[in-house]
C-alpha cells in the first residue's frame, strides 16, 4: 500500500499546476510525454486496486 500512497500523493500534488498552470509555470513546457505516461500508469494501478477492493 505504500506505493499506492506515493502515487496518490504525487498525482494530487501535481494536479493543480498540471491543469491550471501559474504565472510562470506553463504545463506544456514543464511536463514531458514520459511524465504523462508515468502518471497514467500510476493512476491505472490505483484505480485497479480500488476497484478490486470495492468488489469485496
Amino acid at each position: 500500500m505504500t506505493r499506492l500512497a506515493k502515487i496518490s500523493r504525487e498525482l494530487r500534488k501535481e494536479r493543480e499546476l498540471a491543469f491550471y498552470g501559474d504565472i510562470d509555470f506553463i504545463p506544456t513546457d514543464q511536463y514531458s510525454r514520459e511524465d504523462a505516461e508515468e502518471a497514467m500508469e500510476g493512476a491505472k494501478l490505483v484505480v485497479a486496486v480500488a476497484t478490486r477492493m470495492m468488489r469485496r
